[in-house]
């Protein structure tokens, strides 16, 4: 029956997905206008599904027989729900993919991307009507670091000005990195069913599929330098890691997760020089090789759906923004120092993965799209946690404020996100500190299913 009920949550999921969102697109100028509600209706739905789907998964006796041929359909179902969305323009999310493709066809003529914004004369002969005018900040030079400006290059020699092609490049990605997080969950002795807490994830289907983000080759990358370490590989996961950070800047957190006494001096070289060697080829743009990032974190306006740091703003409004965000990176740098030294558990570093990425959630300097909070899914198939499961399929409220008539966060947005995932995390430590008796299901999930 529990098997049934799965793989009718995931059909069911794959008929939302297959009514094909882009449909939006083409109604009347009305309905137009509510298609970001269309939007979050239809991931309401499919997190309902989603989170019945993981308290099936999680919630098994353990002496439940291992259901065959289960891990095939939650892989054959989540390949599906990314081909129903690869194809489809992301007209209605992030424009994130149109930036991707432009820094790709600058330096394929040759610029250096981090010395000229899009909007800058010396790129006037690029422009074009179907790339140009859907990229944001046209006026800011680019953000992403060279780990992300090589990976885009790649692909456009693979693809050129193609959206379905870029796509596709992070969908196959994401799939790369379902089999590694597979291959994970066995070496670790963990059920591999549990795989669905990732694949079928809402959040990282759209955000990955459908909005084509970053995260899908970072996640991957992620995956192999944690599947290395394991293995005891550990150089190799640090370089892996390495790349991963040169991508997206978060995942350098993960560093303390991987080293022991032993890597403690000669892993943060070697991580460092990796990534050093990446920004040789962007070298000539000087301090410009910073891009947008100064501006995230100084300018208040920049501060997007962050719940820590907007209460403390709220309640102390004379706080200069700018110091509040160094502050939050020395707390996570503290957080990273305290993982570094403590000792290691026998889980190949993947549990203080998963605290630094909770950390950093928390403790998010500048700003938290909902695509960043992938990030911390794929440690929840080892660590199933209420908290984090529904924050990850809360999250997406935030796009809320786009639609807002003065593009304001509406309060209500972080108090539907933020109230439930910290009740949750503070319970959850009380029972973890404690050691009573909770609800079986409550337990599962809050104590990381063991």
């Amino acid at each position: 029956m529990t098997v049934t009920l799965i793989y009718a949550l995931g059909l069911l999921s794959a008929a939302i997905y297959g009514l094909n969102f882009g449909l939006a697109e083409r109604l009347p100028a009305f309905w137009q206008q509510t298609s970001m509600y269309i939007y979050l209706a239809i991931f309401a739905v499919l997190s309902v599904f989603y989170l019945a789907a993981v308290g099936l998964v999680v919630y098994r006796r353990p002496t439940a027989r291992q259901p065959k041929g289960l891990f095939v359909g939650i892989m054959a179902l989540a390949v599906a729900f990314r081909l129903l969305l690869v194809f489809q323009e992301p007209a209605v999310l992030s424009s994130d993919m149109y930036r991707f493709i432009w820094d790709a066809r600058v330096q394929h003529n040759g610029y250096n991307p981090y010395r000229y914004a899009p909007g800058a004369e010396a790129l006037k002969s690029l422009r074009d009507d179907r790339i140009y005018p859907h990229i944001n900040r046209k006026s800011a030079r680019t953000l992403y670091p060279a780990g992300a400006q090589l990976f885009f290059r790649a692909i456009y020699l693979l693809v050129g000005d193609s959206v379905t092609g870029f796509k596709g490049t992070m969908v196959v990605c994401d799939i790369a990195a379902l089999a590694v997080m597979a291959a994970l969950l066995k070496l670790n002795g963990r059920d591999a069913n549990r795989l669905l807490i990732y694949a079928w994830n809402p959040l990282v289907v759209f955000e990955i599929a459908y909005s084509g983000h970053l995260e899908g080759i970072t996640v991957l990358l992620m995956l192999c330098a944690f599947y290395l370490a394991s293995r005891r590989r550990k150089l190799w996961g640090i370089l892996m890691l390495a790349l991963s950070s040169a991508i997206k800047l978060y995942p350098a957190l993960l560093l303390p997760a991987l080293l022991n006494r032993a890597e403690r001096i000669k892993g943060p070289v070697i991580f460092m020089a990796a990534i050093g060697l990446l920004y040789l080829p962007f070298v000539a743009a000087g301090q410009k090789m910073m891009g947008f990032l100064p501006i995230y974190l100084k300018n208040p306006y920049e501060s997007f759906n962050l719940g820590l740091k907007y209460l403390i703003m709220h309640y102390i409004p004379g706080l200069n923004y700018y110091v509040l965000s160094l502050l939050f990176i020395a707390g996570l740098l503290a957080v990273a120092l305290v993982v570094l030294f403590k000792g290691k558990s026998d889980d190949h570093g993947l549990h203080d993965g998963y605290v630094l990425t909770g950390w950093l959630m928390i403790l998010m300097p500048a700003a938290l799209h909902p695509w960043y909070v992938i990030l911390i899914i794929p440690f929840l198939a080892f660590y199933p946690n209420a908290a984090w499961l529904l924050f990850s399929c809360m999250v997406s409220l935030s796009y809320v404020k786009y639609i807002t008539p003065q593009g304001n966060m509406p309060t209500w947005v972080l108090l539907c996100e933020y109230i439930p995932l910290m009740v949750l995390l503070f319970t959850g430590f009380v029972y973890r500190c404690q050691g009573c008796g909770a609800v079986g299901w409550y337990r599962k999930l809050a104590r990381g299913g063991r």
